[in-house]
């Protein structure tokens, strides 16, 4: 029980961050995760599991070795320490209630901390006492240091990032591979129920989280932002695509079936469709055109005759069926459009009756709402600035903030009170585009890179990099070297790339769509799939098995 308690937290760490909204509803985070880090720490330095041959004391001299010679732990330890002092160096907010029509004080963390002036500001009355009201008092305890606009919003921030590197260092050093095989499974079955859930869910409502507590805004499964969705089910399915075919390779060191994945595979496949972003279904179907190609060149040449016509030949109608699904949607609401158009556009009993004559097709509310929006996208104009993408004026008002703070950044979520004052007043397209926008989607920058870059500055933002080349650098390292220790190459042609281990070339591949994806948008800001992430990069040791020892020759008896 013991040697299971690590494996058994990890998993229901993640657990809780995917099922509670992905994670990003603050209230339901606060205050169990940091109590959950510090136990998750606790037992990696105490109950880290063991292997047979070696003691408790071995095992945790060998997790304490582990994590003081492992940069990804000193890059973690400072990012929680950088956070913290934001944290803590927060100015004095105040929030109006309209209902006690008095003022609350929402920031510092600490009554101590509070500017001297906040007395005399919460005597004034905001200009409008019937709406909520939002007041800035003093600057920063520390000056010098780190800070953050709100405390509570920055404290929301270590809520993501200390129990997610905490787990992926327990993850790292104090599980052996067979736990991390173990985990990787979890996370498959886990997800399995997540989308069977969403599914359900799609079907009967759609707008609901947690049968009956309304949500008034698309919910997939519990994510509460669909693009979260988006990126976390394709992540998933390209997870157990490589346990797929890795468990086929290696069936001696899996007890799994190779099918129980497809499952998974598939109900991620429908997940990501049915999430109503763009992203998903363009990933979903990048993974499957992958998998087409991939498989055929990966095993073609150690296959049957009759397999090498009828295995291809399957793949390709799943992925015509798949593509043409989606360009005939395309084709029948581009008709239906049309059609609408003529129709409002007649002025005459001919033209009406010629417009009602046009043929017209059945929709499909969320799949095509989604298609027509990947049909209409300017993907030209929508490459032109990869920086900005569809973030748009977002991305330039957060490229003048990191400018005016580049160091430290202004704290956590601090784009959302700071961008109004970079739209300048002699650019009559800002004014107009600042007023269109009526608020909405402006807290984020949708786009992770430069939304940490101004919350965080280089310093901040330089730690997280840190964070990820040392998770990435031994992960690509082992990637490239795995075709050398491969266990069984029987199903596999004897060529280098078809002998790159499969689970790490799909955790590749997942890895590059989490972090393309975070370019256009804000996966990063979700801690299910900020942990999924890295899970990806700790977990892959445990499918790179080592050279089977050699069997010892069989000696003649004496006297033979």
């Amino acid at each position: 029980m013991i040697r299971q308690l690590l494996l058994g937290l990890v998993a229901l760490l993640l657990t809780l961050l995917t099922w509670l909204g992905g994670g990003i509803v603050a209230q339901w985070l606060s205050p169990w995760t940091m109590w959950f880090a510090l136990l998750l720490a606790e037992v990696l330095l105490v109950f880290p599991e063991q292997s047979r041959e070696e003691t408790i004391f071995d095992a945790r001299r060998r997790v304490l070795r582990g994590l003081v010679r492992d940069p990804f732990t000193w890059f973690s330890l400072l990012l929680m320490l950088f956070l913290s002092i934001q944290w803590l160096n927060a100015t004095t907010f105040l929030e109006w209630q309209v209902e006690t029509q008095t003022w609350r004080v929402v920031s510092p963390a600490f009554a101590w901390l509070q500017s001297p002036e906040t007395a005399a500001a919460m005597t004034v009355r905001p200009a409008n006492p019937a709406a909520a009201a939002f007041l800035p008092v003093g600057s920063h305890p520390w000056a010098w240091l780190p800070g953050s606009l709100r405390a509570d919003e920055a404290f929301g921030v270590l809520n993501w990032f200390v129990p997610v590197l905490t787990a992926l260092l327990a993850v790292k050093h104090g599980l052996r591979k067979r736990s991390k095989r173990q985990l990787a499974f979890f996370v498959c079955a886990m997800t399995s129920i997540l989308a069977v859930a969403g599914i359900i869910q799609f079907v009967l409502d759609g707008e609901f989280l947690y049968w009956g507590r309304k949500s008034h805004a698309f919910f997939f499964a519990t994510f509460g932002y669909p693009n979260h969705a988006a990126c976390f089910f394709p992540a998933v399915m390209a997870w157990a695509m490589g346990m797929l075919l890795w468990s086929v390779e290696h069936r001696e060191h899996t007890r799994v079936r190779p099918w129980m994945y497809g499952v998974t595979v598939l109900l991620c496949a429908v997940s990501g469709i049915l999430s109503g972003s763009r992203a998903g279904m363009l990933f979903t179907l990048a993974l499957i055109a992958f998998t087409a190609l991939y498989i055929p060149v990966r095993y073609l040449g150690s296959w049957a005759p009759q397999w090498r016509i009828l295995v291809p030949l399957l793949l390709l109608i799943i992925t015509g069926v798949t593509l043409g699904t989606a360009a005939f949607r395309i084709y029948a609401m581009t008709q239906n459009r049309e059609a609408k158009a003529a129709l409002a556009a007649a002025t005459t009993p001919e033209a009406r009756a010629a417009a009602t004559k046009l043929r017209t097709y059945g929709t499909i509310p969320a799949l095509d709402t989604v298609l027509m929006e990947i049909a209409d996208t300017p993907w030209e104009s929508f490459f032109e600035h990869p920086m900005l993408m569809r973030s748009g004026y977002q991305g330039i008002l957060a490229l003048r903030q990191a400018a005016d703070h580049p160091w430290f950044g202004t704290g956590a979520w601090s784009f959302r009170w700071l961008n109004a004052k970079y739209i300048r007043p002699d650019v009559p397209e800002e004014q107009a585009w600042y007023k269109a926008r009526l608020g909405s989607g402006q807290a984020n920058v949708h786009n992770d890179t430069l939304q940490f870059l101004t919350e965080h500055g280089w310093v901040g933002f330089g730690l997280m990099l840190g964070c990820i080349a040392s998770l990435c650098l031994p992960f690509l390292w082992q990637l490239l070297r795995s075709p050398q220790i491969v266990v069984n190459d029987d199903l596999a042609d004897r060529t280098w790339f078809n002998r790159i281990n499969a689970f790490y070339l799909y955790a590749f591949v997942g890895t590059a769509l989490i972090a393309a994806h975070s370019f256009i948008d804000l996966v990063f800001r979700s801690p299910a799939c900020m942990m999924l992430y890295g899970l990806f990069f700790v977990c892959a040791e445990g499918f790179l098995l080592g050279t089977p020892k050699a069997k010892p020759a069989a000696t003649a008896p004496v006297g033979a």
